[in-house]
């Protein structure tokens, strides 16, 4: 079964769009997403965990969380979809610690994503605010993306102003030995660059090697030591299109063994090597 929600983020930083859909399969992703009911009611599990979203609510869900949608009460149902990679959106310096504690690190194995109760926001500002992006991605005027990546501020602003006091309190209570396994994939994700050892990480899990092999392949669709190469390609690949630095550096960079190792796996990966990937750019 297939996890992963491909999106072309070099092409496409934002997927935005309504829906009626109540029956989203269990998937992951890099992006962050916004998701905002504007009729009827959802239900939402991540991380094996549950919560219905009602009309008016605002959630917000990390990204690499697994996920997925069903049905709640409501037979009409629909709601806006905003995924975009906050990586991407350009936080002024002063801002990025905060705007990373709040919309990028996670603490607590429960806090798979923050939801704002609709009694608490101004329906009329964001059903507004959501209606404008949505016409603004679809029909791709002139400065679109200008407009649709400040409304994503304004959204993140709304976020970080009601539930701040809540996260900071919860970082606060939170210690070094409250690492869960549905914290791996972040951990993978910051470092992959380093030498990663499936053992170790089943211990940073308090789990034996086979039981989280097992659940990380029931979890993620893939074994653990694939996700990470995996990601070690996309971040060589992303250094491939966007520097001009040299393979070995890349290789170095991302955490292959050598640069004959990253080129072999590339190439068992994209079909060529990175070398003539480059080339395809010029």
């Amino acid at each position: 079964m297939q996890l992963f929600e491909y999106i072309d983020i070099l092409n496409q930083p934002y997927d935005i769009f309504f829906t009626d859909s109540v029956h989203s399969p269990l998937h992951w992703h890099y992006y962050s997403e916004i998701i905002y009911m504007t009729k009827g009611s959802v239900t939402i599990i991540c991380n094996n965990k549950k919560s219905v979203l009602k009309e008016g609510d605002l959630c917000y869900i990390y990204p690499l969380q697994l996920h997925e949608f069903s049905e709640a009460w409501d037979a009409e149902v629909q709601y806006a979809v905003l995924k975009f990679d906050i990586h991407t959106i350009n936080i002024p310096q002063a801002y990025i610690s905060k705007f990373y504690d709040i919309f990028i690190r996670r603490t607590q194995e429960n806090d798979f994503c923050m939801i704002i109760d609709g009694k608490r926001l101004n329906r009329a500002d964001i059903d507004f605010l959501i209606s404008r992006t949505i016409r603004e991605y679809t029909e791709k005027n002139d400065f679109y993306a200008l407009q649709v990546q400040a409304d994503i501020y304004t959204l993140l602003i709304e976020f970080a102003r009601k539930t701040e006091k809540e996260i900071i309190a919860s970082k606060e209570d939170h210690t070094d030995t409250d690492f869960s396994f549905y914290h791996i994939l972040e951990y993978i994700d910051t470092h992959s660059g380093e030498p990663l050892e499936i053992h170790e990480l089943a211990e940073m899990c308090h789990m034996s090697y086979s039981h989280f092999a097992k659940l990380f392949r029931e979890n993620y669709g893939r074994s653990c030591k694939e996700y990470i190469t995996y990601i070690r390609l996309n971040k060589a690949q992303d250094l491939l299109f966007h520097t001009d630095y040299d393979l070995n550096y890349i290789a170095q960079e991302t955490g292959f063994f050598d640069c004959s190792h990253f080129i072999r796996t590339y190439k068992k990966w994209k079909g060529i090597t990175p070398k003539q990937e480059r080339l395809k750019l010029i």
